[in-house]
Formats: C-alpha cells, structure tokens, sequence
C-alpha cells in the first residue's frame, strides 16, 4: 500500500501541473490583468521587492483568515492575482520607464481602464488605473505604475470585487475614503 501511495502521489502532482498552468493562463486573459513584462525587461535588475500571489495562495490565504476576519476573507476570495514589484537602482532610465507607461496607460484607455491617479512632476511619472464592469459594480482590476528617480513600482490586482467589498474593506480598517464609494 505505501508502494502505491508513493507511486501515485507524485503522479496526482504532476497531472495537477497543466491546471494550474491553466489558471494562469486565464488570469492573463482576464480584464483586470495587466502585462508589465516590457517595464520589467527595461529596468534590466531583479526587483528588490518582489510579491506574487496567485488564486491558490490566495485560497489559503483566505481559508486561514476566514474565522479571525470573516470581511476580509470574503475581499481576498475573490482575488485572482496580486502582484507588487518594485525595482531600486540609479541605473533605471526614469525617462525610458516612463515612456513605456505611457505606451501602457495608452492601451488600458483603449480596452476600457478608468484612469483615476496621474501625476506627471518631472521626473515623476505616476498612474493609477481602475478597470470597471459595464454596470460599475464589479472592480476586475487595478493598475499601479511608479517612475521616480532610482525607484520603478508595478502593481496589478485582478478579481471581481464589487464596490460593496471595498466599502465593507474600509468600515473594517477605518478607512473613510472607501467606506463611501460609489462608483456609478
């Protein structure tokens, strides 16, 4: 029986890999996900910060918090992907980076993107991006990208989190600004 038991485990884990390959390669295919693989080849360093975590770690993540917080269980279930990179180094061509997100902001207009943070203080580039459903009541995504002088930051939240999410997010942390959202 334990023959078995080692013969078939590894066998169950490796027919496990093309699902979640599948998984995320339906996360690049949802609305909310953004490609920052041109930002990320040009600032050419490895990120100094570096946080990916995907629906089966979310899943845990949401599992283990469900008794303590059942609110924020229920906003960390529906996420898909959180992704936060930030690159650090004066080697950073901040007017190259910039150039790129501007080329990005561009695209996320066209597909639908709300931009709702931009800054432009030279040589700081910031956008904040939020991507909506028709009716505004799901969010599928937001958008974070940061060029400063020695630092990039990229930021890309994918789910369905509906705008009573973000409010019950906020009464939960006393964050006024979300307790009140109204999107529509």
């Amino acid at each position: 029986m334990k023959i078995l038991g080692r013969l078939l485990l590894p066998l169950v884990c490796i027919g496990m890999i093309p699902i979640a390959m599948a998984a995320d390669n339906g996360v690049a295919d949802h609305p909310g996900y953004v490609d920052y693989s041109v930002l990320t080849s040009i600032t050419n360093i490895e990120p100094t910060v570096e946080v990916s975590l995907k629906a089966p770690i979310l899943n845990m993540i949401t599992n283990l918090i469900r008794s303590e917080d059942e609110e924020a269980a229920n906003f960390v279930s529906k996420l898909l992907l959180f992704t936060v990179n930030v690159f650090e180094s004066d080697a950073i061509d901040v007017d190259e980076i910039a150039g790129s997100m501007n080329e990005i902001a561009d695209d996320l207009d066209q597909r639908g993107w709300e931009r709702v943070v931009r800054v432009r203080e030279d040589p700081d580039h910031v956008d904040v991006y939020f991507r909506l459903s028709d009716d505004a009541d799901v969010m599928y995504g937001i958008a974070v990208m940061v060029a400063a002088p020695g630092e990039t930051v990229l930021v890309n939240i994918v789910g369905d989190i509906s705008t009573n999410d973000i409010s019950a997010l906020g009464q939960r942390f006393d964050i006024d600004e979300l307790v009140d959202l109204e999107v529509n």
